[in-house]
């Protein structure tokens, strides 16, 4: 137990998610983002920052032109459904978010082109 502790004490002073929560967070976060009446699809996923750190990016295909990252970032914390290290750091409009002809998004596309 004792072994243990400092391990807990490193993931949660390195703002990580355990690999077996990733998956809920994510969609926890986009079935919020996408009662947002300006968000016509919403991929959310972690992504290296400038510094290499891997953090909450959420990547928008828009419905309206003038949607920006405070409208969204309002929304969330209005919602109240999230907690604050849940909210994403960083928010990409794309045109469109890439996937297989069965319906799931290419992750890695999503990367490389955005």
């Amino acid at each position: 137990m004792r072994d243990e502790l400092p391990q807990r004490l490193k993931v949660i002073q390195d703002n990580t998610v355990p690999p077996e929560k990733q998956r809920y967070l994510l969609r926890k976060v986009e079935n919020v983002l996408f009662e947002h009446p300006g968000i016509e699809e919403v991929s959310v996923l972690f992504a290296p920052d400038k510094y290499e750190k891997e953090v909450l990016t959420a990547f928008i295909v828009a419905r309206e032109k003038d949607l920006t990252e405070e409208d969204i970032c309002t929304f969330l914390q209005q919602r109240g459904r999230l907690s604050a290290e849940e909210i994403p750091r960083r928010y990409k409009m794309v045109p469109e978010i890439p996937k297989t002809p069965s319906g799931k998004v290419l992750k890695l596309k999503l990367f490389d082109d955005f």
